[in-house]
């Protein structure tokens, strides 16, 4: 029971510190820049950014803290996440798997605005017409990484120690989900996004593969947008849309198993 307290203690802790740089970025920049609360109005990519920054900047305080009350020499925390490199079979397979979950997540939105459940749709189209095109290819590939850094380099990697790692998949995907705008079908994703990143991540013991997942998500679906494709996807009827969703769910989660029954590489 104490290993599971401890690692909701190091989930709570770091979850404590990018709720409160969420606060201040409300009470303190925003009233500067006018660009509305966090996650609406304007420059929504650059406000994702700009707290990402100031998030981990303030974790490598804690941890540093963290570790001098416990008497502890811990790792550096710039090399905590892990940068190995990955072979190239596998950076093809990251990069089918970010594809897929771009359909499903396509395809899903769509799903739903064919059923008039318009939240995920709308924030899609909001988080688009909030900034030129080019800072979201920019955001796509800067702020995915700062995310995952956050979320699977630090997060993750300190809560998993000394637990079953499947328990700390699981509360690490909840807490992506809990922050994840858009409703109630984007937290759901969410979860799944989690449940790769960690599963993937376990077995490659490295941040490049699922920042190339996120990074080839998050281009591709913009993308799809920018060329209208995304929009395209409307005319689609209600059976292709569900099909669409099944197929590219079953091929992420039988990517996911697969990696989740590999020996694990070296940490």
């Amino acid at each position: 029971m104490k290993r599971y307290l401890s690692m909701l203690g190091n989930y709570l802790l770091y979850l404590t510190v990018i709720i409160l740089v969420i606060f201040l970025y409300n009470i303190v920049l925003d009233p500067v820049l006018g660009w509305g609360q966090f996650g609406k109005g304007k420059n929504i990519p650059i406000q994702v950014f700009m707290v990402l920054v100031i998030t981990i900047a303030l974790s490598a305080i804690v941890y540093a803290i963290k570790y001098r009350l416990l008497k502890q020499t811990p790792v550096s925390f710039w090399r905590l996440s892990s940068f190995s490199p990955i072979s190239s079979s596998s950076s093809v397979h990251m990069i089918t798997i970010g594809l897929a979950f771009t359909l499903l997540n396509a395809a899903s939105m769509k799903l739903l605005l064919y059923y008039n459940i318009t939240t995920f749709n709308d924030f899609t189209e909001e988080y688009f017409a909030s900034v030129p095109f080019v800072y979201i290819i920019l955001s796509s590939v800067l702020t995915t990484a700062l995310e995952l850094i956050l979320f699977i380099g630090i997060m993750f990697n300190e809560a998993r120690k000394h637990v079953h790692v499947f328990w700390s998949i699981l509360v690490i995907a909840l807490i992506i989900a809990a922050l994840q705008p858009g409703g109630i079908a984007m937290q759901l994703l969410g979860v799944a996004l989690g449940f790769i990143y960690g599963s993937i991540y376990v077995r490659l013991s490295s941040i490049w593969s699922v920042m190339l997942i996120g990074i080839v998500f998050n281009i591709s679906l913009f993308g799809m947008k920018r060329i209208g494709w995304l929009d395209s996807m409307e005319n689609m009827s209600g059976f292709t849309l569900i099909l669409l969703t099944a197929v590219m769910g079953l091929y992420l989660i039988f990517s996911t198993l697969w990696y989740w029954r590999k020996p694990k590489a070296g940490y």
